[in-house]
């Protein structure tokens, strides 16, 4: 059978591509040409394994409601949702659904990230979690004036890059905001370009800082515990575990497509019943705690400056 893919931007391409690269038959839906009455026409004509959705956020809980009634079980790109309103009425609409529906966060595909969620560090007391890119280098042709991305709505670097939040949590475990800081344009108001966000547990506390203004790609995470410091550069491929009797270097990269078609390959083993290769595959009925804490950082943001430059 046919998955359907809704959206028809980037990343939904790229599902596209990736559902083809392995030996499943895909269609596209664009809502800008399509819109809501042409996918029930659609659902309703046509016959659907599941869905991919990868459209702009805020209209997502209207399709899922419509895949929903058709019974389809659902890949969604992150955010699932900004808002905790939204996700509650998201998971109650899925129901039994949810536990055969995926959130596309990729990055639990990497080799990195499965690591350290593995080995459930105890000691760790302090932790930073950065990431930044120039959003003029991003792909050529675009405007982030034009994108859903300048949207106040459902647009900003908080949600446009929130695998750190996710990564924060699947590496961490239980933690929570406490002060969410963000830098705006006077060009863009409501859209956040620089967000720290602060986080906390019973026992660690740290930061999440992303932006779209970086001169120089950043990708990593540093974690220190009692016992050792752990600093992974995922930009650079630099993995690096240092303790009192030295440091060692780990060999933990991946091309950045790999972990795509393997996210796929795993919702498509759920949706059939099929054993998943990733233990920590981010099924969404699992994830509830994760898909949380996006949506009380979004909820929780303080504007509390401005930049001086446009993007």
């Amino acid at each position: 059978m046919t998955f359907l893919v809704i959206g028809t931007g980037a990343i939904g391409q790229r599902h596209v591509r990736n559902l083809t690269a392995l030996g499943e038959s895909a269609a596209s839906h664009s809502m800008r040409t399509g819109g809501i009455a042409g996918l029930e026409t659609r659902l309703h004509s046509e016959a659907f394994e599941a869905a991919v959705l990868g459209t702009a956020t805020q209209i997502r809980a209207s399709v899922i409601e419509l895949l929903a009634t058709h019974k389809l079980p659902v890949y969604i790109e992150k955010p699932v949702a900004y808002r905790n309103a939204d996700l509650r009425a998201i998971l109650t609409t899925l129901g039994p659904l949810a536990d055969r529906s995926f959130a596309g966060f990729m990055m639990r595909y990497h080799p990195a990230v499965q690591y350290l969620a593995s080995r459930k560090y105890q000691d760790i007391y302090r932790f930073a979690f950065d990431i930044g890119h120039d959003v003029n280098q991003w792909r050529a042709d675009w405007s982030f004036a034009d994108s859903y991305a300048s949207n106040p709505d459902g647009g900003g670097v908080l949600l446009d890059l929130c695998h750190e939040l996710d990564m924060a949590h699947t590496i961490l475990g239980d933690i929570e905001p406490n002060c969410v800081s963000c830098l705006s344009h006077p060009n863009f108001k409501g859209v956040d370009f620089s967000t720290v966000v602060g986080l906390q547990s019973e026992s660690a506390h740290g930061t999440v800082c992303m932006d779209y203004l970086s001169p120089v790609s950043t990708r990593k995470m540093t974690l220190w515990g009692r016992q050792q410091k752990i600093s992974f550069d995922f930009a650079n491929d630099t993995f690096l575990i240092e303790t009192d009797g030295g440091s060692e270097k780990l060999e933990l990269s991946i091309d950045r497509q790999v972990m795509f078609q393997s996210a796929m390959a795993d919702f498509i083993r759920l949706i059939r019943g099929q054993s998943l290769q990733n233990p920590i595959a981010p099924v969404l009925s699992k994830e509830i705690a994760s898909l949380k804490l996006i949506c009380d950082a979004y909820e929780r943001r303080v504007f509390t400056g401005e930049l001086r430059r446009l993007p």
